[in-house]
């Protein structure tokens, strides 16, 4: 498990739908709790580094069955503030098309709240560490989402994020009109 003693705490962005939640807090959420926890276990060795690694990936089999619909994997794409969907659970790829070039954030939020999801992710590679949080936003389609989610940091050499693994708690989950 990682030793987070001393790292940097995530930071409250102050946006308008978004308010970052203490990972204290997990307990309050089962489901996320649980991809918390299987994301902990991933953590791995690497020679020569005193501090176990970031995972690059989250076996499936550990994540409880109802995220799934709602699970994301994301590419970090820092040099064109994005990211690209890699793969999405049948209730997000339900909700948006893709083009050439795969799902960005601006094929879900408007250019505000693509900039809110952004700067959380930019955090959570900066500071290497999960981001619990509150959202609630005005979709594209107009439809209006409320929910709590969990990012957590990937990477493929065990350092520098390169990805996402992102999800919802489904009981938090409420759709309406806007």
């Amino acid at each position: 498990m990682p030793n987070n003693a001393g790292a940097a705490a995530m930071q409250p962005l102050n946006l308008r739908g978004y308010e970052e939640l203490p990972l204290a807090d997990l307990a309050d959420f089962p489901s996320l709790a649980a991809c918390h926890a299987a994301w902990l276990a991933a953590h791995r060795s690497l020679p020569g580094r005193a501090a176990p690694a970031l995972p690059a990936v989250i076996e499936v089999e550990a994540l409880p069955p109802d995220v799934m619909p709602y699970t994301m994997l994301l590419d970090y794409l820092p040099e064109e503030r994005d990211v690209r969907v890699r793969l999405a659970g049948n209730y997000v790829g339900e909700r948006t098309s893709a083009d050439a070039g795969g799902r960005r954030l601006g094929n879900f939020f408007n250019t505000h709240d693509a900039a809110i999801v952004y700067a959380s992710m930019e955090q959570v590679a900066n500071l290497r560490q999960p981001s619990l949080a509150r959202r609630s936003y005005v979709a594209l389609d107009g439809m209006q989402f409320s929910y709590v989610r969990l990012i957590l940091p990937l990477s493929l050499d065990g350092h520098t994020v390169t990805g996402f693994f992102k999800t919802i708690e489904p009981a938090t989950l409420q759709t309406g009109a806007a």
